[in-house]
């Protein structure tokens, strides 16, 4: 039987240089969880990564407005500085901000999240980058691997890929059904 958080439905921006083990890893444990996971094609559904990997999309970020999501997800790599001037998607991380809902970064995307506006005060962690920084420095930056604020979720960089995608189980599936996971993937053993 499925609950009301495992019907959720969380949108992953994809674009040309994104950072791979910060798209796949999160997305491997929110389906793991029954989260549904839409990624989105920015430009095209068929999108190379950071390091070459091809990735074909489920849809377009233009066909995800006006749509019900729950969340958004955004991985860092290259892909961020581009990202940070797509209208749509500036426009989703505010919307679903201002509902409530996940908005959540990795790596050099909070500066994504700094240009839609939702980062001012708020609790984060980035990539450590000085151009990165610059970008956040509205927010309140931890030299964390993962920093929850609410319904505001980062993580500092690929290595944060695994912490990261439980950050967002836990905010999505609960803790007790997070741990059986992490027991199930041998996480800490």
């Amino acid at each position: 039987m499925r609950t009301e958080k495992e019907s959720q439905t969380i949108l992953v921006v994809a674009a040309r240089g994104f950072e791979e083990i910060e798209l796949t890893t999160p997305v491997d444990i929110l389906r793991r969880l029954g989260v549904r996971v839409c990624v989105a094609g920015v430009g095209t559904r068929e999108v190379e990564g950071a390091h070459g990997m091809p990735l074909i999309t489920d849809c377009l970020i233009d066909d995800a407005k006006g749509k019900w999501w729950d969340g958004i997800l955004i991985p860092g790599g290259p892909a961020a500085w581009d990202l940070k001037q797509q209208v749509t998607v500036l426009q989703l991380v505010q919307s679903l901000y201002a509902e409530g809902k996940l908005v959540a970064a990795i790596c050099a995307a909070p500066m994504v999240l700094a240009a839609a506006g939702v980062v001012n005060g708020r609790r984060i962690t980035c990539y450590p980058a000085p151009d990165v920084l610059r970008a956040v420095e509205s927010a309140q930056v931890e030299s964390r691997q993962t920093v929850t604020d609410g319904n505001l979720i980062t993580g500092r960089g690929p290595a944060a890929a695994l912490d990261f995608g439980y950050a967002l189980a836990d905010y999505l599936a609960g803790e007790e059904r997070t741990t059986l996971l992490k027991k199930e993937m041998c996480y800490g053993h």
